[in-house]
């Protein structure tokens, strides 16, 4: 399928998407501030939660469905019920999305971070096994160079005799055709540009089998342009949550225009649970008014807001306390204490999610 980038810069094309351009420019760069200006604990807490929402949307949007109470116990080694297949390829999406965020801004495009999320490109060099590494060697480097393509050659007619897919050229492959389409919208801002990947993304579908990366990528984009630098956009929470459902029938300009809505809606929804962990703090750090000094109650209150789960046995590491201690603190909060996640009386765990 042709993908045209021109026909974006079309005047009709730009009038369709300014308003959807200049709402999800502004809610991605509010949430960014707020969360460059949060307290550390809250920010900390609203980026562990996005990664859990965005995982467990990724699988959503494939139609599978992941309890996200099931998501963080299986993190923890805490299931309550037997692992599913659609829990393991969350917690795939998970891993991938934390890789992200934890690396540099620019890493998702660079040659190592390139080669990890999306395959090497199809002009990359293929890889010599050790028997043609073996052959380089020797003192006649023509025989070497036939040797080496005569090993090609073989592997070429095993793979095809075992019926491997073939190389596809890199006129053909839709990983280059789509690393075009990156290139090419160097110029748009950034919002847009990030659009324009994710749907590029899911009309030549370059990885089968892992659509999630789409999004993962087009956030990597807006990140590694200074659009979000703090945090990670959770683009297939936005999916999910955008009014729009996005179809490969529709026109160009509309498929954006849908893009950019679920851009704003990725946005606004981490928005919304950063001011829920806010208020949940609020609340628990009234039950800590007239506490000593040196009570570790108020610890314990920003341990379950930068954690999405907390266990006895890891509250009293990360306090420095005794588990009768966690449990007697855990007592103190009453009400406002975090709903239990397990709904078992031994092994229990609590928290905001």
């Amino acid at each position: 399928m042709v993908y045209d980038v021109d026909a974006i810069r079309l005047p009709a094309a730009w009038r369709g998407l300014t308003f959807p351009l200049e709402a999800a420019s502004d809610a991605l760069v509010r949430l960014d501030e707020r969360l460059a200006r949060a307290d550390p604990v809250l920010a900390d807490g609203a980026r562990a939660r996005a990664h859990l929402f965005d995982a467990q949307a990724a699988l959503h949007l494939d139609g599978e469905l992941v309890a996200l109470e099931d998501l963080v116990l299986h993190e923890a080694a805490m299931d309550v019920r037997r692992p599913t297949r659609a829990l393991s390829r969350a917690v795939a999406v998970l891993a991938e999305r934390r890789r992200l965020a934890a690396a540099a801004p620019g890493w998702a495009f660079s040659g190592a971070g390139w080669g990890l999320l999306a395959g090497p490109g199809p002009d990359k060099p293929e890889t010599e096994n050790e028997d043609e590494a073996g052959t380089e060697e020797t003192e006649e480097p023509d025989f070497a160079a036939i040797d080496r393509l005569l090993a090609r050659t073989r592997r070429t007619l095993a793979d095809h005799a075992a019926g491997a897919p073939t190389q596809l050229s890199a006129a053909d492959d839709p990983l280059a055709r789509w690393r075009r389409i990156l290139d090419e919208t160097r110029d748009l801002p950034a919002v847009l540009a990030a659009a324009c990947a994710l749907d590029a993304w899911l009309v030549l579908d370059p990885a089968p089998r892992r659509g999630h990366r789409g999004p993962l990528l087009a956030a990597a984009l807006l990140r590694a342009r200074g659009k979000a630098g703090a945090h990670l956009p959770a683009l297939s929470l936005g999916l999910r949550e955008a009014r729009a459902r996005w179809s490969r029938a529709q026109p160009l300009a509309d498929r954006l225009a849908g893009l950019l809505g679920a851009v704003e809606a990725s946005a606004r929804a981490l928005g919304r649970d950063l001011d829920r962990l806010a208020l949940s703090r609020e609340v628990m750090l009234r039950a800590c008014a007239g506490r000593r000094r040196t009570s570790r109650l108020p610890q314990l209150v920003d341990l379950f807001v930068g954690t999405p789960l907390v266990t006895v046995a890891s509250a009293a590491r990360a306090l420095a306390v005794s588990p009768q201690a966690v449990e007697g603190m855990l007592a103190e909060l009453g009400a406002a204490r975090p709903r239990e996640l397990t709904e078992r009386r031994r092994y229990r765990a609590w928290g905001i999610v």
